[in-house]
């Protein structure tokens, strides 16, 4: 798992209407996929590639609570997701979740995938 940084830019009116949204979402653009992210503006977003799927950590320490997708490289469908809040989180992932490294967030949070 290696952390990469493409880029994420906010949607344009014509793909906020493609996705059925009332407000414009943000997209992750890699390679050439253009994938929408369930990530709000003031959530932290990291990514992750591994052999065949990209990771998105989505955390939020002031709301409480954290999201994990998993995306296909190849077509950009998601694999699998997982959202958790706060209490759910110190109950499966551990109460100091928000000091945690984002890689062992990932790993625990994988398992509820």
């Amino acid at each position: 798992m290696k952390r990469i940084f493409p880029a994420i830019r906010k949607m344009t009116i014509e793909e906020t209407n493609q996705h059925n949204l009332q407000n414009p979402g943000l997209i992750l653009e890699y390679i050439n996929l253009m994938i929408p992210l369930s990530a709000g503006y003031s959530d932290a977003i990291q990514i992750y590639r591994t052999e065949n799927s990209l990771l998105i950590l989505i955390t939020n320490r002031n709301l409480g609570y954290v999201g994990l997708d998993e995306i296909d490289c190849l077509d950009g469908d998601v694999i699998s997701t997982v959202f958790l809040e706060d209490y759910q989180l110190k109950e499966s992932v551990g109460k100091q979740w928000f000091h945690m490294k984002p890689e062992t967030l990932i790993k625990r949070l994988l398992q509820y995938m």
